[in-house]
């Protein structure tokens, strides 16, 4: 990403903050467990869904088959492949 694109999304972060901390009470701050619950509620009920609408907005990317599957979807990723052992019955030689 580019400095001055982060640069914009610091900046409408620490507004959003701004905000939302206007619409926080101050007994809602005194503990980490208050600031993380008014926080994530914050953010589920206000940014969430916006970021939602865009992302919902962006064409996909995925090529998809005449069934409807895409092609990452029938592909067994390589991390898996190398991490399964094949079954074994007990008893049966390695």
């Amino acid at each position: 990403m580019h400095t001055d694109k982060r640069d914009k999304i610091q900046a409408h972060a620490r507004a959003i903050a701004a905000l939302l901390y206007d619409e926080t009470t101050p007994e809602q701050l005194t503990t980490l467990e208050g600031i993380e619950t008014i926080v994530r509620g914050h953010v589920l009920e206000h940014i969430s869904p916006q970021i939602g609408l865009f992302l919902s907005q962006q064409p996909v990317g995925q090529p998809v088959d005449e069934l409807g599957h895409s092609k990452a979807s029938l592909e067994q990723s390589a991390s898996v492949k190398s991490k399964r052992k094949p079954f074994q019955l007990k008893g049966e030689p390695n």
